[in-house]
């Protein structure tokens, strides 16, 4: 079995608006996992509710744990780079 960690960038604004790096274990058997694949998995797709053609706004982001996600990434235990 092997192990391989994903990183998201989390935003909050609990008391004061913050950006959290979060690192989740990944791990793997037979089955390869991508880090794309890893990334779906733990995180969920919500459209946007103020979303209108032409406002600027984005039609949808990612969350993890009722946060929204603005980066991730995929690293194993020496610190190399996953696909």
């Amino acid at each position: 079995m092997s192990i391989f960690f994903l990183i998201l960038g989390v935003a909050s604004a609990d008391v004061n608006p913050a950006m959290h790096l979060i690192k989740i274990p990944i791990s793997q058997n037979i089955k390869k996992i991508t880090c794309e694949q890893a990334f779906e998995k733990n995180t969920k797709f919500v459209e946007n509710p103020n979303y209108k053609e032409g406002n600027g706004e984005v039609w949808g982001y990612h969350i993890y744990k009722g946060k929204p996600v603005f980066l991730h990434y995929c690293k194993d235990k020496d610190g190399n780079w996953i696909k």
